[in-house]
């Protein structure tokens, strides 16, 4: 693969994913005979309705202005169209989509469409249309709409889990029925959405920094074999070691084995081991014997990638979203075929950025005069997996309660750690084996002052301050909510309030963010005061959280985190909430709508 064709690859790829991660309808249809009688073979006019979703559209009928998808309306045989199909008068505004004046409809639309029924007195109408709001257009979509019926819009993993409409697991059973291939799509589009979770943006630099040092025994760099077998760790892993340790140790096998504290001071020691070959104190290598049986060629070590990818999915496993977790508890049932299937495509969702990135330093190194500058670049990194390994010593250090790196201590080995690769960068501190540039460019300046700006919020942070999206990798901090269900329903009765638990793991980076920076919110901190408040812990290696999740898991019916429950003074699940999210707007209606009791 070239440089010409990597471009365009990139752009594919990226409409893909954004393609995919909303493939989710956004208009509800609706019909009603408005005149003559469904008799068979009669002819009827038919009003059909659209309820389009808010801050989306939906285009007219052709012709159209533009190059967009315009609605059109036929009907499913026997039944056929008879006259003309006419609408409500559209909207004619500029799309930024299509960069023209294109006309639509938003919020809703109506169209008359003239129809002769077939021999039983029924018809269906078949619509294709196409979904777009400011910043992007969904696929088309098809869909029949029975006469005198109608077709609801189907609802995401996240927005389902948000509203409380629909709960994941009834999502994933709706997507089993309608066929493998809707199935295999709807893991798919859930495996691009995890990418967008905290746990996997450490792995952006650990990725191009593994690879920009990848050579094989004459000292040339791999071809595609590597990035290939990089992914291939992560497919595998996801799918082949979850499935085997969901059926071996139960729905919650995953997520106890990726917060282990042994795990996590392994991967610990492994970012240390990696960032130190970084730093030029030693070079990784296999024996000879090992190149030639894992690369028959000999071009390329495919062992080191593989183990990388295995690394990057156990890093992963407690942020990649609830479908894990719910689509893993099938296989403990007993059912192997649609969890196996689910895994395939999730990870391979997941991974197939990765492969890009694994190719980057490869075409990276091609610049000119690429040499010192890139083992600068490649020397700083090494400082970023430092940070990396703090956190999964953190993570060992809060499973097991020692208290040795409190979120005052995290921060301060932070500062250490970035102030150091602010004195890399100014030339201040040298490293092994890594000559710095002697031309200080801007691209260095820009780092330089970023890493500088670093350690000073780092430095706010320590003294109580908020630190934004970095609160979802430090520690928890006590939040004064009650700790046990019993309490909680005790009081809920006494003050006949619902009780609102946020199931939540010190592990658990979704869970830091919604608390530092949703839960902290004005407007979601009023609508929690009508709640009795309860916090309940389930990762850690304590009969206390063993108990916790179980009951989790006989209220939601998942073990993933973070998962949001309002319940009854009785007992009785009003809402759930899963996952994390960043629209205030469904959070707060899922905390109006749990409030009800009774509701």
């Amino acid at each position: 693969m070239n440089s010409r064709a990597l471009k365009p690859l990139l752009l594919v790829v990226l409409g893909l994913i954004v393609s995919l991660c909303s493939a989710q309808q956004k208009v509800a249809w609706s019909s009603k005979v408005l005149s003559g009688d469904a008799k068979p073979g009669a002819k009827v006019v038919v009003e059909l309705d659209a309820a389009i979703q808010p801050k989306w559209h939906l285009y007219a009928l052709p012709p159209t202005k533009a190059s967009n998808i315009p609605t059109t309306i036929d009907a499913e045989a026997p039944a056929k169209i008879d006259g003309t199909v006419t609408q409500d008068k559209p909207e004619l505004k500029f799309d930024n989509n299509f960069s023209a004046q294109v006309e639509f409809f938003e919020t809703s639309a109506k169209f008359t469409v003239p129809v002769v029924l077939g021999p039983d007195g029924k018809g269906n109408l078949k619509v294709r249309y196409q979904a777009c709001n400011d910043r992007m257009c969904l696929p088309p979509t098809t869909v029949t709409v029975p006469i005198g019926g109608s077709v609801l819009p189907a609802v995401s993993a996240s927005s389902a889990a948000a509203t409380g409409s629909l709960s994941l697991e009834d999502q994933i059973k709706g997507e089993q029925q309608k066929g493998l291939l809707s199935f295999i799509l709807f893991a798919f589009g859930a495996g691009l959405l995890a990418l967008l979770t905290p746990c996997v943006f450490p792995m952006v630099p650990i990725t191009v920094s593994y690879f920009s040092k990848q050579r094989d025994a004459q000292g040339n760099r791999p071809g595609i074999a590597q990035p290939v077998a990089y992914c291939l760790g992560i497919i595998s892993a996801f799918t082949g070691f979850g499935l085997i340790v969901t059926i071996l140790f139960g729905a919650s096998g995953i997520q106890k084995f990726a917060t282990n504290p042994i795990v996590n001071l392994v991967l610990a020691a492994l970012f240390i081991f990696l960032a130190l070959n970084l730093f030029g104190v030693y070079e990784i290598s296999l024996p000879v014997s090992l190149q030639n049986r894992f690369s028959p060629r000999g071009k390329s070590g495919l062992l080191g990638p593989i183990l990388m990818g295995l690394t990057f999915t156990l890093t992963s496993f407690t942020c990649t979203v609830p479908f894990v977790g719910t689509i893993l508890v099938n296989a403990t049932h007993g059912d192997v075929l649609y969890p196996f299937v689910g895994m395939l495509a999730f990870s391979s969702a997941f991974a197939l950025p990765f492969f890009l990135l694994a190719l980057f330093p490869q075409y990276l190194a091609k610049l000119p005069k690429s040499g010192s500058w890139l083992a600068a670049v490649k020397g700083f990194m090494g400082f970023l997996e430092v940070a990396a390994a703090v956190k999964f010593f953190s993570n060992s250090d809060l499973v097991w309660g020692t208290g040795i790196l409190s979120r005052t201590a995290f921060l301060g080995v932070w500062v250490v750690v970035f102030a150091v690769a602010a004195l890399f960068l100014s030339g201040i501190v040298k490293l092994p084996k890594v000559e710095m540039p002697k031309k200080f460019g801007p691209g260095r300046m820009a780092i330089l002052a970023l890493t500088v700006l670093t350690v000073g919020l780092m430095g706010y942070g320590m003294t109580g301050g908020s630190l934004g999206e970095l609160e979802a990798y430090l520690p928890p901090s006590k939040s004064g909510w009650l700790e046990n269900y019993r309490d909680a329903v005790d009081l809920a009765r006494r003050s006949n309030r619902p009780i609102f638990i946020n199931f939540t793991g010190v592990t658990c980076t979704n869970c830091r963010w919604m608390e530092k920076n949703m839960f902290t919110r004005k407007d979601v901190t009023q609508a929690l005061k009508k709640y009795v408040l309860l916090e309940l812990y389930t990762d850690k290696q304590s009969k206390e959280d063993e108990l916790n999740q179980a009951l989790q898991q006989k209220l939601t019916g998942t073990v993933t985190l973070p998962i949001y429950v309002s319940v009854s003074p009785e007992g009785k699940v009003l809402k759930t909430f899963g996952s994390s999210t960043r629209d205030a707007d469904e959070f707060l209606r899922f905390l109006r709508d749990g409030s009800i009791v009774g509701g």
